[in-house]
């Protein structure tokens, strides 16, 4: 059985310093790139998103690749963490990420199906 945080075929979304994270650790606009390029490692952490959401385009074509590689990344299966700084927030069925002061909707990347795993800080996604 996968550790929390680290469900195979999902995003794990987590905070920083809750769990144990990957030793390979890339920024957002890296796996942006290794999306395009179907080039995503088997195990990675993705550090920087609560930054890349002062940048609506990168934030936009980020949502859009991700979408458009999930069937890639289910067949691929491997395990991906998104490493947040920041809390959730839970806004009616979704959640947002509290950064800053700011709350920034999660359903805008990563879609609808989101779900707070445990008690902790960590939210999963499929691909």
């Amino acid at each position: 059985m996968a550790g929390p945080g680290r469900i195979p075929n999902q995003y794990n979304i987590i905070v920083a310093g809750e769990y144990e994270t990957f030793d390979h650790q890339m920024p957002v606009e890296e796996f942006l790139q290794r999306l395009k390029n179907d080039s995503v490692p088997d195990e990675v952490s993705v550090v920087g998103l609560e930054e890349a959401f002062t940048d609506e385009e990168l934030i936009n074509e980020l949502a859009r690749e991700m979408d458009q590689r999930a069937d890639d990344l289910e067949y691929q299966s491997p395990t991906i963490q998104i490493v947040v700084e920041g809390s959730f927030h839970r806004q009616g069925k979704t959640y947002d990420l509290r950064y800053d002061g700011e709350l920034y909707s999660l359903q805008e990347i990563f879609g609808p199906q989101l779900e707070r795993r445990e008690q902790g800080d960590w939210i999963t996604s499929p691909f």
